[in-house]
């Protein structure tokens, strides 16, 4: 599977696969030397999981982007990579295409979560926090809170604007807004808080 998904990326020429892991010590080792733009990790790696390698990565290299690539659609784990986080999380299943395309997203500052794993997620943070939403949230208009939605699925600029029929420009527009109310900058960080304050 590594061999694969290193074929898949080299096929890009503006991807550089500059290194590659077997366990989870060797990725985080891997990746404080050499401080990639983009990790893509899975999170059952032997020896130390993928998400206790994203948390130290997070901690150490913030500025390194995490994609996790998993076979599992489990809802649990996505919630706790997601608060983690990452900026993509994918399915195995995912083409090579749309990993490469992933990679470009996350390096851009976007984020990644394949559609049916994006439903599963709302799911679990449903169950998770009926009766227990507490604290003041900032105000949202009916488009920031659309647009929000489509930036948990995943969405760039562009897809949002085609979806609600607005330009691009427009939805940045709305999303610096949204930053300011919230005081955060990364998309994936609007992706945990969105879903941690059940605007979605």
């Amino acid at each position: 599977m590594r061999e694969g998904i290193a074929c898949a990326l080299d096929e890009d020429p503006q991807i550089d696969v500059v290194a590659e892991a077997e366990t989870g010590p060797q990725a985080l080792a891997l990746t404080l030397e050499l401080d990639p733009d983009v990790l893509v990790l899975d999170p059952r790696l032997p020896e130390l999981g993928g998400l206790a390698v994203l948390a130290r990565v997070r901690a150490e290299r913030p500025s390194v982007k995490v994609i996790i690539l998993t076979a599992s659609e489990q809802a649990g784990p996505l919630l706790d990579a997601v608060s983690a986080g990452a900026e993509g999380y994918l399915s195995k299943r995912t083409t090579a295409a749309e990993l490469r395309q992933a990679v470009f997203t996350a390096f851009h500052g976007g984020s990644i979560i394949t559609p049916s794993l994006a439903r599963h997620l709302l799911d679990e943070f449903s169950h998770r926090s009926r009766g227990e939403t507490s604290g003041v949230r900032p105000a949202m208009g009916q488009r920031e809170v659309e647009i929000l939605r489509l930036v948990v699925q995943g969405k760039t600029d562009n897809e949002i604007g085609q979806a609600l029929f607005i330009s691009p420009r427009t939805v940045q527009n709305h999303l610096t807004r949204i930053r300011e109310k919230t005081g955060l900058r990364r998309r994936s960080e609007l992706t945990r808080w969105a879903v941690e304050q059940a605007f979605v």
